[in-house]
C-alpha cells in the first residue's frame, strides 16, 4: 500500500446545497413576516426553527466530514481535519450495521480506532471508492469488531 485517497462522493454536498435553497429562504421570509408583523410568534418561530435546523444539519455533515479519512499510507492514515495517525497505535476497527426492515445488515460507518482514544471513520455513503478502502481496512492487522449503530 503506497498511498490509497478516500475519495469523498458529491452527493452529500449537493444535498446540503438543495436543503439550503430551501430553508434559508424559507426561514428568512418567516423571519422577515414575523418582524413586519408586529412580531408574531407564529411565524417567527417557523423562521427560526428552520434555520437552527438547517445549521444543525450542516454542523452534522461537517463533523462527519472532519473526522472522515483522507487517505491512508504505509506510514497510517489521515483525517480530514488534518489529524493524522499511525497504524502503530492502531487499536481496533469497528463497523456500525443497522439492520434494515427487510432484515439485510447495511454498514452505516465503519471506525478505525487508535489507543489515543481517537478514531477516523469510513462512511459508505460517503466514499465513491468505498470498495477499495473497504478491502484495505478489512486487511488491517487489528480486532474487527461489529456493533449495532
Amino acid at each position: 500500500m503506497n498511498h490509497l485517497e478516500v475519495r469523498a462522493s458529491k452527493l452529500p454536498l449537493i444535498l446540503v446545497i438543495l436543503l439550503g435553497l430551501f430553508f434559508v429562504p424559507m426561514g428568512l421570509g418567516s423571519l422577515l413576516t414575523g418582524l413586519l408583523k408586529d412580531f408574531e410568534m407564529v411565524p417567527l418561530g417557523i423562521g427560526v426553527m428552520s434555520l437552527i435546523m438547517f445549521g444543525v444539519i450542516v454542523w452534522l455533515i461537517r463533523r462527519g466530514h472532519k473526522r472522515s479519512v483522507k487517505y491512508l499510507s504505509e506510514e497510517g492514515l489521515v483525517r480530514n481535519d488534518g489529524l493524522s495517525f499511525s497504524w502503530a497505535d492502531l487499536s481496533r476497527v469497528v463497523n456500525q450495521v443497522r439492520i434494515r426492515p427487510s432484515g439485510r445488515k447495511t454498514i452505516w460507518r465503519t471506525e478505525i480506532q487508535f489507543k489515543n482514544g481517537e478514531s477516523a471513520w469510513v462512511i459508505p455513503t460517503k466514499v465513491s471508492n468505498y470498495g477499495e478502502v473497504a478491502e484495505l481496512v478489512r486487511s488491517l492487522p487489528c480486532e474487527h469488531r461489529e456493533v449495532r449503530a
